[in-house]
């Protein structure tokens, strides 16, 4: 298949690149970004979100497949859906978790109720724009496309790995480690190359066209485990305490998971790479490119204020045993 993949030049895109030349598929990204792809790829430099840009890339390359990876607003997903409507074998489209809100009931099916765009914060309320006008326009039968909504994505080359507020702890050298209400939130998370491998599947899956997944790893852990398994992955030892979650929080310190039923059984799922593999390959990354001084994360104003912390522990910490 002839795929044209707009964006593809950060985080999941390369993975998603080198995804479809395993499969012998032929590849063109349309985008605004620098990235070095072999020589098999075909690159059209151009602003993908625009009309005109897309137009000519479909016409000069005119692929069977595309992969949209800017899926993110309804002004793009109506260009795409003008543009590739009659063209195309089938288009895929990357959504995300956020559209079911914060605290959606779990597991979290394709036909869970979405946040109402009036409380959704202005990127969300776009995003969920976008998988409408993309699912009408396959519904009406003009585009036979795939709305994937992806969870946390984690793995090498993150330009804001989240991993890293816990990774910095060890290489750190932190004894003790804090964690909101018990550690037990459960955050669904993806490492990049299974999410490709699933994106892949969902081009060419029979089924597919027309329809809504939500994707990530079959293997669920909850917020301590996490934290413990990136202590074991940078050879670390520390001991964890549950403290009030509204006087602290971390990265993925809320639960949300997916239900994959749909996924393993149309798109034949199935993890790729354990995901303690992911994580290992994660913090070696991380190991070798520490994240910038500056670093930051939503809702941490001082994610590495280890005597907030350490004052936090010492008044409200209670120790996690195992």
């Amino acid at each position: 298949m002839r795929v044209l993949v707009l964006g593809g030049t950060r985080f999941l895109g390369p993975f998603v690149v080198d995804e479809l030349l395993a499969r012998k598929h032929e590849v063109a990204v349309l985008s605004r970004g620098e990235a070095t792809f072999g020589e098999s790829v075909r690159r059209y430099q151009g602003d993908a979100s625009r009309l005109a840009a897309l137009r000519r890339a479909v016409k000069s390359w005119r692929p069977d497949g595309l992969i949209d990876m800017l899926h993110r607003g309804p002004e793009h997903a109506s260009a795409v859906a003008d543009v590739c409507s009659g063209a195309m074998a089938r288009s895929v489209h990357l959504s995300c978790a956020a559209v079911y809100g914060p605290s959606p009931a779990c597991p979290v099916t394709e036909d869970a109720e979405l946040l109402a765009t009036d409380r959704a914060a202005p990127e969300t309320a776009a995003q969920i724009a976008a998988d409408q006008i993309i699912l009408g326009a396959a519904a009406e039968g003009a585009l036979p496309a795939v709305v994937i909504r992806l969870p946390e994505l984690y793995g090498p080359r993150d330009p804001q790995c989240a991993e890293w507020f816990f990774a910095r702890r060890a290489l750190d050298g932190r004894e003790r480690i804090a964690l909101p209400d018990g550690g037990l939130h459960i955050c669904h998370r993806g490492f990049v190359q299974n999410m490709a491998w699933g994106i892949a599947q969902a081009l060419t899956a029979p089924r597919a066209a027309g329809q809504l997944y939500n994707l990530g790893e079959e293997k669920l852990y909850t917020l301590a485990q996490l934290a413990q398994g990136v202590a074991r992955a940078l050879d670390h030892q520390w001991e964890i305490y549950s403290v009030p979650g509204h006087l602290w929080t971390t990265p993925y310190a809320h639960t949300s998971f997916f239900d994959l039923r749909k996924a393993r059984a149309q798109l034949r799922y199935r993890d790729r790479m354990i995901p303690r593999d992911g994580l290992e390959l994660t913090l070696a990354w991380l190991s070798q490119h520490p994240q910038d001084d500056d670093w930051s994360w939503p809702g941490i104003p001082a994610p590495f204020d280890y005597a907030r912390e350490e004052a936090l522990i010492e008044k409200h910490g209670t120790k996690l045993e195992g």
